[in-house]
Formats: C-alpha cells, sequence, structure tokens
C-alpha cells in the first residue's frame, strides 16, 4: 500500500536515505514524502507501530522484483523424428536428448508415421531403440514404448546422480570458429595461388598410414623411371 492508501494512524518512517525519522501521524509521513517527490510505501505492516519508506514507487517495485527469484524447475523437452530419419539426423537428436537428460530434464521422443510408413510400425520401433541405447549412460526409458494413430512415443528420464555436460564458454567456441575460417581461408588461398607446398601436404596425408607396396611414377623429360617399394622399405628398380 502506498500514500492515501494506508489506513494506520501513526507509522514508523524511514527516509529514502535509509535514516530513522521517528513515529509520525500518517498525514505527516505523507505530506514529507510527497514534499520531496516521493512516494510513502507501507513495508511492514505487522510491525507495532507499522514501517513506512519514503521511496520511489517504482524504484520500490523494481526492488522487490530483483529479491523475487523465480525458481527454474525442470522442463518437459521433446524431440521429433521419421521412421526414415537418417544417421547423420539421429545423431543430433541424440546428442539433444543426452544434454537434455544431463541437465535434468525428462524427454518425450516423438516418432511420426507419414502415407505408408503407418504399416511398418517396426522401422519406428528401431529409431527409438537406437536412441534409448545411445543416451542409456545418462537417461533411461520411463514405461514401455506406445503407439497411437500415426505418433509413437518414449519417455525418457534422467538417471538419479547424472552429470551435466562441461559448457563451452563463448569465447572458446568464437575461438574455435574463427581458427576453422582461418584454415580454410588459408587452404583456399593456397589452392588458387598453385602452392606447391600445399599440395604436397594434401598429398601426404592422403597417402599417410598406407601399408604394403606402394609404386611411384617419376616422369622426368622423356624417361619414366618406375621405383617400388617392398615391404622392407628398400627400392626397387
Amino acid at each position: 500500500m502506498i500514500n492515501d492508501r494506508i489506513r494506520f494512524p501513526q507509522v514508523r518512517v524511514v527516509d529514502q536515505d535509509n535514516n530513522q525519522v521517528g513515529v509520525l501521524p500518517i498525514r505527516e509521513a505523507i505530506d514529507m514524502a510527497r514534499d520531496k517527490g516521493l512516494d510513502l510505501v507501507l513495508v511492514a505492516a505487522q510491525a507495532q507501530p507499522p514501517v513506512c519508506r519514503i521511496i520511489s514507487w517504482g524504484k520500490f517495485k523494481y526492488e522487490q522484483s530483483k529479491k523475487v527469484k523465480p525458481t527454474k524447475g525442470k522442463e518437459l523437452k521433446m524431440v521429433r523424428l521419421h521412421p526414415r530419419t537418417g544417421p547423420h539426423d539421429r545423431d543430433i537428436l541424440i546428442r539433444n536428448c543426452d544434454r537434455f537428460l544431463r541437465d535434468g530434464h525428462k524427454v518425450r521422443v516423438l516418432c511420426q508415421f507419414k502415407g505408408r510408413e503407418n504399416a511398418y510400425p517396426e522401422l519406428g520401433k528401431a529409431q527409438m531403440d537406437a536412441i534409448s541405447e545411445a543416451v542409456k549412460e545418462a537417461g533411461t526409458v520411463e514405461g514401455t514404448v506406445t503407439k497411437q494413430g500415426r505418433d509413437m512415443t518414449m519417455m525418457l528420464v534422467p538417471r538419479p546422480g547424472v552429470k551435466p555436460l562441461p559448457k563451452i564458454s563463448k569465447a572458446d567456441k568464437a575461438a574455435a570458429e574463427e581458427d576453422a575460417r582461418f584454415a580454410a581461408e588459408q587452404a583456399k588461398l593456397a589452392a588458387e595461388a598453385g602452392d606447391p607446398l600445399a599440395v604436397e601436404d594434401d598429398e601426404e596425408d592422403e597417402n599417410e598410414g598406407e601399408v604394403g607396396n606402394v609404386e611411384t611414377a617419376v616422369v622426368a623429360e622423356d624417361e619414366t623411371v618406375v621405383t617400388k617399394t617392398n615391404d622392407t622399405g628398400v627400392e626397387e628398380a
């Protein structure tokens, strides 16, 4: 309550600098607040006498809103896929499921059948089994997998004591993206300039890890020399 809405005959007043003014009649306290261009706000109605502050009403509401922090409850997350969703897209879905479970959320997996897919429920069940197997360290299946109409549903719940994944800072993420862009630009410039070192590096990367006999053809002017390296590393003409 503020100003004229306060019905107590007298109140204890605290000014805008948090100094104790003392017990004043309500009308005198309201006049004092208005002389300063502020409001008289009731802050402790149960006290004897009730306590009022001289403060801006807008500022008072802002201070109260900061004190009341909404509790972040656990949410029910949902992910969707189809019986013919490919491995790549399913892997992305699995990563999201794993993150949700590690953050303490339940996850509803919904497989939606379209057209003739509805005649093959085993395809959807295979998708569900692949997902539950992939996230088994973070969560378990609650109940059974159910199918109603064209929708197949599976509920995943977090395992007790599961820890969330470490969060990557924005700075680290930006630095990694910048390094990747720089490397791509350098490779593009080297290719455009016909840099032999870049070509050699690419060839070395392609040939790295090869085992067994390797044949190399070297062309010099009119003749071609063929060398053959056996498994012992000895060159043969």
